[in-house]
């Protein structure tokens, strides 16, 4: 796994929003989700529902939030 692709989902974790976390980290809304979906193919579950507004299942929620 790369770092950006961490960067990627810390930032959609806290955002919520596929469109701003492409603009705050300057990358293209499909790099955010083929990055999202990399790691959900990796462990094997979803971290985000895709709908409008997003939200992040259990699993993709940072500890805190919990």
């Amino acid at each position: 796994m790369e770092l950006r692709d961490i960067e990627i989902f810390l930032t959609l974790a806290e955002e919520l929003h596929f469109g701003r976390v492409a603009e705050r980290l300057h990358v293209s809304p499909a790099r955010v989700s083929q990055a999202i979906k990399a790691q959900e193919r990796r462990i094997g579950a979803q971290l985000f529902e895709r709908t409008r507004p997003q939200r992040a299942h259990d699993r993709g929620r940072p500890t805190a939030a919990r």
